[in-house]
C-alpha cells in the first residue's frame, strides 16, 4: 500500500516576507516596552519612587514639616546670655547686651545695657566693674541686680569682634538714616537703608550708636537682632558645630562644648525656622518677662 503523503504547505515569497515582518515587529515592540519600564523605574528611583515629584510636581513636604514642628514643640529651652565687646587697649566696654532665647516659642529678647548702670554694691558701674574685675565678677554682680541667672557670656575685643563679623561675610544691617559722623577716634559715613556692613564699618557704626543715648541703645539692640538673623538661617544648620568651634576659638566665653551639645537641637531649631518672636526692651529687668 502506498504511504500517505505528509501535509506540505506552500507559501509564496510575499507570505514569507509578511511572516518575517510580523516576527520582527513583535520583537521590536517587546524591546521598546522593556526599555520604557527600565527608564520609568530609574526615574522613580531617582525621586524615591515619589510619582508626584517624578511627574514634575512639587515634592510632598507635609510630613517633614509636621515632623519639624513636632520636634520644636518637644524642645524646651530658656537661656539668658551676657554679650559684650570691650576696648582692646583701655579695657572698658564699648557695648553690652542681655539676651534671652526661648524654645518652643522661638523668641529672642534683647536689651542693650547702659554702661553706667549701677551694680549691686552701689559703688561700681557696669563699665568700671568690668574694667577692674573682669567678666566673671561682673556677671555675678549683674545676676544680683537683675534677680535672675545668666547662663553664659560671649565677649570680644575690637579685633575678635571684627574677626567674627568677617567670618560670616559681613552682616545685613538696616541703617535708619544717613550718617556722617567724624569723631576724634573714628569716622562713620553711611547711607540710609539695609546694607551689608563688613567688620570695621559695623564696629564703628555700633560705637556711633552708643553716642546717641537711649535711642542709640535701641538701635544697638536692633542691629544685634539682625546679626542673629544673619546667623540663624536654614542653610547654616549643618554648620552649627563649625560655627561654635570658630566662636570658642576667637572670642571669650565660658560656654563649653558640653554646653553646645546640650543646646545643639535648640540652636538647629532656630536655624531651621528663624527667630519668630523678636523683642527689644529698654530695661534688662524685662528680658525674662516677655
Amino acid at each position: 500500500m502506498a504511504k500517505r503523503p505528509k501535509n506540505i504547505m506552500f507559501r509564496t515569497q510575499k507570505q514569507s516576507e509578511d511572516r518575517g515582518f510580523k516576527r520582527f515587529s513583535v520583537i521590536f515592540a517587546s524591546c521598546v516596552v522593556i526599555i520604557l519600564i527600565v527608564s520609568c523605574l530609574a526615574i522613580l528611583k531617582k525621586y524615591d519612587f515619589d510619582v508626584r515629584t517624578a511627574m514634575g510636581g512639587e515634592p510632598e513636604t507635609t510630613t517633614e514639616a509636621v515632623s519639624q514642628e513636632t520636634t520644636q514643640l518637644q524642645l524646651q529651652a530658656d537661656k539668658t546670655y551676657f554679650f559684650w565687646c570691650a576696648d582692646s587697649e583701655k579695657g572698658g566696654l564699648h557695648f553690652a547686651w542681655i539676651v534671652n532665647f526661648r524654645v518652643p516659642e522661638m523668641s529672642a529678647t534683647v536689651c542693650s545695657l547702659p554702661l553706667d548702670m549701677m551694680l549691686s554694691d552701689g559703688a561700681e558701674t557696669l563699665d568700671s566693674s568690668f574694667k577692674k574685675y573682669g567678666e566673671n565678677a561682673t556677671v555675678d554682680s549683674l545676676e544680683k541686680v537683675l534677680g535672675y541667672e545668666i547662663d553664659g557670656y560671649i565677649g570680644s575685643d575690637d579685633e575678635s569682634f571684627k574677626a567674627m563679623i568677617n567670618y560670616f561675610g559681613g552682616m545685613n544691617i538696616t541703617v535708619p538714616e544717613q550718617i556722617e559722623y567724624r569723631g576724634s577716634e573714628y569716622t562713620v559715613i553711611l547711607i540710609k537703608g539695609r546694607q551689608n556692613l563688613m567688620a570695621d564699618t559695623l564696629f564703628k557704626y555700633m560705637r556711633y550708636l552708643g553716642t546717641l543715648g537711649p535711642r542709640g541703645k535701641k538701635l544697638q539692640s536692633a542691629a544685634l537682632m539682625e546679626m542673629f538673623d544673619c546667623v540663624f538661617k536654614e542653610k547654616n544648620t549643618a554648620k552649627a558645630e563649625k560655627y561654635f568651634s570658630k566662636l570658642s576659638n576667637t572670642v571669650r566665653t565660658d560656654l563649653t562644648i558640653v554646653d553646645f551639645l546640650e543646646s545643639k537641637k535648640s540652636i538647629e531649631a532656630f536655624m531651621q525656622g528663624g527667630i519668630k518672636d523678636k523683642n527689644i526692651v529698654e530695661s534688662p529687668m524685662l528680658v525674662k518677662e516677655q
